[in-house]
């Protein structure tokens, strides 16, 4: 909108009327005068799309809006277009109607009978205070919300490197030890000690060695899942709480973090630099751990075994903990990988939860080789080896051949990543799929959170795919999470729901909320819901009392 020149104190209004009887009868009211010396500036627009081109040229304080017709329709558009001007309603009679456009979102109404320039100058005036004064509250009270985010940033952050500090962790460790049990997950902790640091801030001071620390900061957070905590627990000591995570993937993240910090060159004055390394101890965090304490005293047991061994070093606790880390010959694995050894199919039902009938199962990858089981580790050594597409479409044709077994009515969801789709020919991978089994039962899953960027890359392929009878679901969407825009391009014919929001649900009033939120976007795309990870017969029962049509989960029936 175009703004008013500083010296202009005249209030600009703009009528929305089509009735030329009316817009004269406006004029006149505006034109009298009862001794108040305020200046009104009329711009007319009969309809909708003229009015927007006003509002764009013009500087409006205040819309008269027409009632009649199609004034409901029209203020919402107004709303939504132009939050920041308030608008009036001129209506035919004060009843049900007129409260009605209060409500959504006018300041106020006049019945046009009563027009004059007294009630309709004191009304446009009010209405244009009140808005001022509704939008400094606002101003105030998303300052205040800000203010409160830096004040909570600020109490859980460490002042010099941004990272978590000691409260932020304790938090985090007593929310994470509690859902590890729940869900029988592994947590690691890792904690890091930096070399002779005393050194660096004896020779060059304690400038140069805040700079060094907020660089190992830096170096520690972009080496780890954004799933992780990273926290500095005080001088030169860090600790990275992983969530969720294996012991062989948690030796590897540590790893990962000594050879950055140990290739990393920190620059001096004169074209000099210097190198620094870390001391780190990994460890299980035990169940039922209850304060960053006894954590402290359990990594820091571990991370004097790396001192004494010469530091530079990773120790691990327990020893044994060693066996399956780091043994197996990494061209041996990328070979197996690479060739289709070692390769487990699982299979988990998927059931009509309403009927409590099997309808169709889903096909997971597993790998037999020790510390690389699951398809979150076998796939991250892939992606780190560049072999991702071959070992995905490995497992796509392991999982397109266990299901053939299956009964020719069962539906067998498969999965396969996105980069898959984009890296091999789509006619090649619809030569993997046995043909007498096309007509809707095979369901080809993408997960929303694999999706990156723009989605439109994925609409060809997915309609190739769709074209030779399958069909599509979007999976791991997520309340708060998900991309509307990969729902609405990619039409899916499923949407599954993310295991960690409907595992709970029944005691979670807000999870409820956002499902029943999910399900109308879910019936306005024409897909179908399938709910993950039920693990209870109360979410069972919730989900079923909401209409959720299909589900799996460890209550109904494990991968096996």
């Amino acid at each position: 909108m175009t703004l008013k020149a500083p010296d202009d104190q005249s209030i600009h209004i703009l009528l929305i009327e089509e009735d030329p009887r009316e817009v004269r009868h406006i004029q006149q009211a505006l034109a009298e005068k009862n001794g108040d010396a305020t200046h009104f500036k009329l711009y007319h627009a009969p309809r909708m799309e003229e009015s927007l081109h006003v509002l764009n040229d013009e500087a409006i304080d205040v819309i008269l809006l027409d009632q009649d017709g199609r004034g409901t329709e029209m203020l919402m558009r107004l709303r939504a277009k132009i939050s920041e001007v308030p608008v009036v309603v001129l209506t035919e009679m004060s009843d049900g109607k007129a409260s009605q456009m209060v409500t959504l979102g006018a300041q106020d109404y006049i019945v046009k009978d009563q027009v004059n320039h007294t009630l309709l100058s004191r009304t446009l005036l009010h209405a244009v205070e009140r808005h001022k004064i509704h939008r400094e509250h606002l101003m105030l009270a998303n300052e205040l919300r800000r203010a409160n985010v830096r004040m909570e940033k600020l109490v859980y952050s460490d002042y010099l490197t941004g990272l978590m500090n000691r409260r932020g962790l304790q938090e985090a460790l007593s929310r994470e030890v509690q859902r590890s049990m729940r869900g029988q997950e592994e947590l690691l902790a890792l904690i890091l000690d930096l070399d002779n640091f005393k050194r660096i801030n004896d020779t060059l001071g304690y400038a140069v060695g805040d700079i060094v620390l907020r660089e190992i900061a830096k170096t520690i957070a972009m080496a780890v899942r954004v799933t992780d905590y990273v926290t500095r627990i005080g001088g030169d000591e860090f600790l990275v709480l992983m969530p969720d995570t294996r012991f062989a993937e948690g030796a590897r993240t540590a790893e990962k973090i000594r050879r950055a910090l140990e290739e990393a060159a920190m620059p001096l004055a004169m074209g000099s630099s210097f190198k620094i390394t870390a001391s780190l101890g990994l460890l299980r965090v035990p169940p039922g751990t209850l304060s960053i304490d006894e954590l402290f005293a359990q990594t820091h047991f571990v991370l004097q075994k790396s001192k004494k061994m010469g530091k530079n070093r990773i120790s691990y606790a327990p020893e044994s903990d060693l066996e399956n880390c780091g043994k197996e010959d990494v061209s041996n694995i990328l070979s197996s990988l690479r060739h289709g050894k070692h390769y487990q199919v699982v299979k988990q039902p998927i059931f009509d939860l309403a009927k409590h009938d099997l309808v169709g199962y889903e096909f997971l990858s597993r790998f037999t080789v020790p510390g690389l089981e699951m398809p979150d580790e076998f796939f991250r050594v892939s992606l780190e080896n560049n072999i991702l597409t071959t070992v995905d479409s490995q497992c796509l044709k392991n999982c397109i051949h266990y299901g053939t077994k299956l009964p020719s009515q069962m539906t067998r969801h498969v999965n396969i990543f996105p980069s898959t789709l984009i890296d091999i020919p789509v006619r090649n991978l619809i030569e993997l799929f046995d043909k007498s089994r096309m007509g809707g039962r095979y369901c080809v899953e993408i997960s929303e959170q694999q999706i990156i960027g723009d989605p439109s890359y994925l609409v060809e392929p997915i309609n190739a795919l769709r074209s030779a009878g399958m069909s599509i679901a979007i999976d791991d969407v997520g309340f708060g999470r998900s991309s509307l825009e990969s729902l609405i391009l990619l039409e899916p014919d499923v949407v599954k729901i993310d295991k960690k929001w409907v595992n709970g649900i029944a005691g979670n009033g807000a999870s409820e909320r956002s499902l029943r939120r999910l399900q109308k976007v879910a019936a306005a795309l024409g897909s179908v819901l399938v709910a993950e990870g039920i693990e209870t017969e109360e979410d069972l029962a919730l989900l079923v009392t909401l209409g959720v049509p299909y589900g799996q989960g460890y209550y109904l029936g494990r991968p096996a």
